[in-house]
């Protein structure tokens, strides 16, 4: 999620709150949870998780709700779609059409290509076909207002609103997750090339983005925690800039020339900063120095992880499977449709060189 129109998830939280009337919807909040797996047994039985995993083929998605086979009516979903034109919020969208057809349900969603202020009329261009649940990432009270008068219900991802049911990428647990995978690597090289140099932490965030500020918080704690380093020697870094890439490549090669004996961790909220901050280490053949991953595991994020002059460097890339993500809010919506409860969503895969081909097999390469 990180500002303006390239921002995404966790960058786009930063987007979220490039605005005031956005500033709640930058908070992760609390998942609405429990999972009801009993839901439409006598109509029918429900979807298992074996066969929503074979229906969703090589992205193999968990399902937050056992969705009834014969529901009690053909709902209609809409989602207030972030930005399409950008990889992440294209590939939620994606998940969620596909399991709309899975599921037998009628979905639309307005492309808001990162125009907050147009939420409301893009809404209202959706609500002539009278969705039953109403999804976004942004809300303000403009737009809540209008569509509880419309009578629907709404269901927020990574963002939460008053007592909107939410559900999206848990912060401290990927910010933790980032260094537990840069721990190994770092003590094999704290005792061979990097042995007696000082070790630094950094972190990318994004203006005004509470989620984006917990991540590497969290990754800061683990590893004053797991290695020893010393809060002083940890740095959160804030790009200012609509392109997270090119404004993290600037601000990493401002740190790295104000440091030029240290060995550094690198991570962040998302990918393009950390593939931002690849790109100034190699540009000042400070590779070497430097060992990073990316929270997300984009496009952007997978292309970096297969370019083999990032070996060494590049560590992996947690995966916030963003299609599971976009196709879980097809399944929180019918629950909330239902007036059920749906659990939580959980990140525990780590994309590396090794395994990114098996679990991106249709990437094009």
């Amino acid at each position: 999620m990180n500002i303006p129109k390239t921002l995404r998830r966790g960058r786009v939280a930063a987007i979220i709150v490039a605005t005031a009337l956005f500033a709640s919807a930058c908070s992760s909040g609390t998942d609405t949870a429990s999972n009801n797996s009993t839901a439409g047994t006598d109509t029918g039985g429900t979807y298992t998780a074996a066969e929503v995993a074979a229906g969703s083929g090589a992205y193999q998605v968990k399902p937050l709700f056992a969705v009834p086979k014969k529901l009690p009516k053909k709902y209609r979903l809409a989602f207030l779609n972030n930005g399409k034109s950008n990889a992440f919020f294209a590939t939620w969208s994606q998940g969620m059409h596909d399991a709309a057809k899975f599921y037998g349900v009628d979905f639309d969603d307005a492309d808001l290509d990162f125009k907050y202020e147009n939420e409301l009329s893009a809404y209202q261009q959706l609500a002539v076909k009278q969705p039953d649940v109403v999804g976004a990432n942004v809300m303000n009270s403009a737009v809540y207002t209008q569509i509880t008068k419309d009578g629907a219900k709404i269901v927020m991802i990574d963002g939460s609103f008053q007592s909107v049911p939410n559900y999206g990428v848990p912060d401290d647990q990927v910010g933790q997750l980032a260094i537990k995978q840069l721990e190994d690597p770092a003590k094999a090289k704290l005792a061979a090339d990097w042995k007696g140099r000082k070790l630094d932490i950094v972190g990318m965030t994004a203006p005004n983005c509470g989620p984006c500020d917990a991540r590497v918080k969290a990754a800061f704690a683990q590893a004053q925690s797991d290695l020893g380093v010393a809060a002083s020697d940890t740095t959160m870094l804030t790009p200012a800039g609509q392109d997270p890439t090119s404004a993290s490549q600037s601000t990493f090669a401002d740190f790295l020339t104000a440091h030029p004996k240290d060995v550094v961790l690198v991570m962040s909220y998302g990918d393009e900063p950390v593939i931002g901050a690849i790109n100034a280490a190699k540009a000042a053949n400070r590779g070497g120095d430097i060992l990073a991953i990316t929270n997300g595991g984009d496009e952007a994020a997978r292309a970096a992880i297969r370019d083999t002059s990032n070996k060494g460097i590049l560590v992996g890339s947690i995966d916030y499977q963003p299609y599971a993500e976009g196709w879980n809010f097809v399944e929180a919506a019918i629950a909330t449709a239902m007036g059920q409860s749906f659990s939580s969503f959980t990140v525990d895969r780590v994309l590396t060189a090794q395994n990114v081909d098996q679990y991106y097999p249709n990437d094009k390469k």
